[in-house]
C-alpha cells in the first residue's frame, strides 16, 4: 500500500535570522540529554547539529507549507538518522501473506470530506519507537486499537513489545510487516502495553536483542485474545479504495520515510516533494481532510 501525501497551501511565518547555534545546542542536549562520550564526541556533534541547523532554516525561509525544527535527531547525520530508524517495513516479508480479497471502495462509495480518528476518540497516544527498527509493531497495534474503538470494545493502549519479542515471524528490531503481526495476534493475542511496556528506544540493549528469547511465556491479561483478530485486509492501492477504508477505521499503511524532511519535521502538510513511493516505513493512517481545495493524509508516526 502507498501512502501519497497531498500537497497543501499554508502560510508560513517569516524567515527568521539563526540564533546562536552554541545556545541552541546547549538547549537541545538539556531537553534531550544525549549520551557524549567526551569532548571529541560532543564537538563532533555539534558541528552536525550546526549544519543540520543551517538546512532547517534555509528550508524554512522558503515558505514550504511544513516546518522544520530542532527535534531530538539534530545532532545525527542523515545517514546515521535513516540507519537507526528506518529499517523497520520488510516489504519482502509481504510475500509470505496468506491469500485474501483485496478490500475496494464499496460501489457507489461517496467519501466524506473529512474523517479524524483522533477527534473521534479512536487512535491512542503517539508513542517514540526509538532506534529500533520496530515501526511495523507501532503501526499494527495502532490498526488493532483502532478495531478495538470501531467494535465497540474499551479502547486500550497495546504491547508493542509483546509482538516484538515474541512474533518469531517477525525480526524484532531489524523490521517486520504489519499483515504478518496481524495474523500473529490473531493466533496468540497481545496484552496492554502497561503490562508489557516498550523496551527498546535502544535497539541493542538486551531486551531487544536474541528474539525470541526474550519472549514472555506467560503474559498477563490478554486484551486481545487468541481468535478476536478474525481476518484482515489489503487494501487496493487507490485513493478511493483508502479513503473508504479510513472512513470505516484507523488503517496501517507503509509510507518511504526515506527523506531528510522526516528526521526534522515539526509541524504542517509535506508536500510532493518530500514524498516517495520505496515503502520503508509503517505508521498509521488515521483521517483525511481537504485545506484549501487540496487533500491531506493524517497520520501516526512513530
Amino acid at each position: 500500500m502507498k501512502l501519497f501525501v497531498g500537497a497543501s497551501l499554508v502560510a508560513a511565518a517569516a524567515a527568521a535570522p539563526v540564533p546562536n547555534k552554541m545556545m541552541l545546542f546547549e538547549n537541545f542536549i538539556k531537553k534531550f540529554e544525549p549520551n557524549y562520550v567526551n569532548d571529541f564526541e560532543k564537538g563532533k556533534r555539534f558541528q552536525i547539529f550546526s549544519e543540520n541547523v543551517d538546512a532547517i532554516y534555509a528550508s524554512n525561509a522558503q515558505n514550504k507549507s511544513y516546518t522544520l525544527g530542532v527535534t531530538e535527531n539534530a545532532d545525527k547525520t542523515f545517514e546515521e538518522w535513516r540507519v537507526s530508524h528506518l529499517s523497520g517495513f520488510k516489504p519482502a516479508l509481504l510475500a509470505e501473506k496468506k491469500d485474501r480479497a483485496t478490500f475496494q471502495a464499496p460501489k457507489g462509495f461517496s467519501a466524506p470530506d473529512s474523517v479524524d480518528w483522533v477527534a473521534k476518540g479512536g487512535v491512542t497516544s503517539v508513542k517514540n519507537q526509538g532506534q529500533c527498527g520496530s515501526c511495523w509493531t507501532f503501526s499494527a497495534v495502532g490498526g488493532l486499537e483502532g478495531a478495538l474503538a470501531t467494535s465497540g470494545r474499551k479502547m486500550v493502549d497495546l504491547s508493542m513489545q509483546h509482538i516484538l519479542a515474541c512474533d518469531t515471524g517477525g525480526g524484532g528490531c531489524q523490521g517486520g510487516s504489519m499483515d504478518q503481526a496481524f495474523d500473529w495476534v490473531g493466533e496468540n493475542g497481545v496484552p496492554s502495553l502497561a503490562d508489557e511496556p516498550y523496551l527498546c528506544k535502544d535497539g541493542s540493549t538486551s531486551q531487544c536483542t536474541g528474539y525470541p528469547k526474550t519472549c514472555s511465556a506467560q503474559p498477563a491479561e490478554l486484551v486481545i485474545a487468541v481468535g478476536d483478530v478474525v481476518k484482515h485486509t489489503d487494501v487496493d492501492q487507490t485513493e478511493n479504495a483508502l479513503e473508504a477504508a479510513v472512513a470505516q477505521q484507523p488503517v496501517s499503511v507503509a509510507i518511504e520515510a526515506d527523506k531528510s524532511v522526516f528526521q526534522h519535521y515539526t509541524s504542517g502538510v509535506l508536500t510532493d516533494d518530500a514524498c516517495g513511493e520505496n515503502l520503508d516505513h509503517g505508521v498509521l493512517a488515521v483521517g483525511y481532510g481537504v485545506d484549501n481545495g487540496v487533500k491531506y493524509w493524517k497520520v501516526k508516526n512513530s
